[in-house]
């Protein structure tokens, strides 16, 4: 500090700057927790002949958050160039550097992100249209989008104008209209005149207004043709998902004993065939981490401590099929320490205590390494009181994984407990599993099956039904529909179910998330709503007739 500068002048000074940088709510009064609204606009809601050098006025029934109001602001068409904005108390003024262009509705839409100072958001956007023509387009188009699991950000819908000629990529090209769902997912485009639309939807994740590869997008069944300024369409649900277009990426290989090489990568891959490693060293297997599918491991001839191994991955694919990019060899370095660590089991299903288990289950179980597959199993049960020795064959599916099937099958209804003997199985060096692996487990009765049947409507395609148990997670079951047929039955445990299915388009029974250029359109999702209670020795049936959504033309607004 200078000399002879006041000390409490600066300690003044110290917290009026700690008070100006403080953010949050304003200081003092009651806790407001009311969702701000806008309660007046210019030009109004529905004005027709408005001026092109018109400003866009916006007045709120509080004080609001301006940065907030700013980036949740969405005009269409979309200006060429941003708007400006100015305030004055609770009103926003819009200023278009182009002006408005003539004989064109326009859409303003407010977005939920728009709050009030003390961060309360808006229920709903807000939207209003006026015309610089003598008439308002009436067209529109509404639909639904599905909630992505475990993601975070706002969703944005954007419509693109197909009449351009252009083919949109929402990763480049700006929308000519935007708007954001509810919080149900429902969206609204209202006030389109007559013509060709693609819609998209994003998560927006880092939330910079636009989508970036990598984000959740949904791309719609269909484009929707509009017919006429009073056509409506109800669009098929749109279902986000991330499209990945980008190759795997290795993150680290390490060596952690002699025998043993690990590899990460940055996202889930598939082993697809054989990895080779040069200057002779022998790769006896290759497997995949039960637990963790961006790790792959390798069982290896005895390595050299120091010396340098190069390792081929061209045969490593990820679950969109991206192929590793072929690029330099990767080196890591031999070790040549002993491997002592004892295997453990890392999975394995049935899991403990579980109920309802298929007669014809499989026990499985996952190795956190590679083991020894010819060792002789045939006495692996250990019998007692309370347990039996049960009648099956095992199988090797991989190195790190062992299933055992049942001769018989297992009996409906019946409890078993079944131990191993730790001892017989062995990984790569020898070393004994960790700890003796067992099972509980009941087998599925009869008695708790229930019918669940239904309708859909028969269509050009055929249909994939996946019914899905509210409570036991593992209770899945598929129901294939041939193109023109229309009903469904199938035995399940009781309980509560959720129903989703598609139109299988591509006839690979897998659900289609299409792709953006060249345009493939998502697969038609079915759209249902509620959950089906099942009665064990009842039948239930689904309420509606099932259909799966295109588009719905429709007169009148909904």
């Amino acid at each position: 500090m200078y000399k002879g500068f006041p000390i409490g002048a600066a300690i003044a000074a110290l917290l009026l700057f700690c008070a100006c940088a403080s953010q949050g709510p304003p200081p003092g009064g009651p806790l407001d927790p009311t969702p701000p609204r806008v309660v007046w606009t210019s030009p109004l809601a529905d004005s027709v002949g408005v001026e092109t050098d018109k400003t866009i006025r916006i007045r709120f029934d509080e004080t609001m958050d301006r940065r907030s109001v700013e980036r949740a602001i969405f005009i269409s068409p979309r200006p060429a160039s941003e708007p400006r904005y100015h305030w004055r108390g609770r009103e926003l003024t819009i200023r278009l550097e182009d002006g408005l262009r003539p004989d064109r509705t326009y859409l303003v839409t407010v977005g939920r992100e728009s709050a009030d100072e003390w961060r309360n958001r808006m229920l709903a956007s807000f939207s209003f249209a006026f015309s610089t023509g003598q008439g308002l387009s009436q067209g529109g188009i509404v639909g639904r989008v599905r909630p992505f699991e475990g993601g975070r950000g706002e969703v944005f819908v954007w419509a693109y104008d197909l009449q351009t000629g252009d083919v949109p990529d929402p990763g480049t090209d700006q929308p000519a209209y935007v708007t954001q769902p509810d919080a149900t997912g429902g969206f609204r485009f209202p006030r389109l005149g007559s013509g060709n639309y693609r819609v998209f939807a994003f998560l927006d994740q880092d939330r910079d207004q636009g989508y970036d590869g990598g984000e959740p997008l949904a791309i719609p069944p269909v484009d929707v043709v509009l017919q006429a300024d009073r056509h409506q369409v109800r669009l098929g649900d749109l279902q986000m998902t991330v499209h990945d277009t980008v190759a795997p990426r290795l993150i680290s290989a390490r060596t952690p004993d002699r025998v043993h090489l690990t590899l990460r990568f940055d996202e889930v891959v598939r082993i697809s065939g054989a990895v080779s490693i040069r200057e002779h060293l022998n790769v006896k297997a290759v497997y995949q981490d039960p637990t963790d599918s961006t790790r792959v491991g390798m069982w290896t001839d005895s390595q050299t401590s120091g010396e340098t191994y190069r390792i081929r991955l061209d045969h490593l694919v990820d679950p969109s099929g991206n192929r590793l990019e072929q690029a330099e060899e990767i080196e890591v370095k031999g070790d040549g320490t002993d491997d002592r660590r004892s295997p453990e089991v890392v999975a394995q299903t049935p899991l403990a205590d579980a109920v309802h288990v298929d007669a014809d289950a499989p026990l499985s179980l996952g190795f956190s390494e590679a083991m020894k597959t010819d060792v002789d199993l045939r006495d692996f049960w250990v019998e007692s009181d309370s347990t039996q020795s049960p009648e099956g064959r095992f199988i090797w599916p991989a190195v790190n994984r062992l299933l055992f099937v049942p001769t018989q099958g297992w009996t409906p209804g019946e409890a078993y407990r079944f131990i191993g003997r730790s001892g017989r199985l062995v990984d790569a060096s020898d070393n004994p599993l960790k700890q003796a692996p067992a099972f509980r487990f009941s087998v599925l009765s009869p008695e708790a099956l229930g019918e669940l049947s239904g309708e859909i409507e028969p269509g050009p395609h055929p249909a994939v039904l996946e019914v899905h148990h509210t409570d036991f997670l593992d209770r899945q079951y598929r129901v294939d529909i041939a193109r023109g047929d229309s009903v469904f039955s199938l035995d399940v445990v009781s309980g509560s179910y959720r129903i989703l299915g598609f139109l299988d388009v591509d006839g690979n029974r897998q659900w289609s998330a299409g792709q953006v250029v060249p345009i493939v359109f998502a697969e038609p999702l079915f759209d249902i709503a509620d959950t089906v209670a099942v009665r064990s020795r009842w039948s239930s049936a689904v309420g509606t007739r099932l259909r799966a959504i295109f588009f719905d033309s429709f007169s009148d607004e909904p």
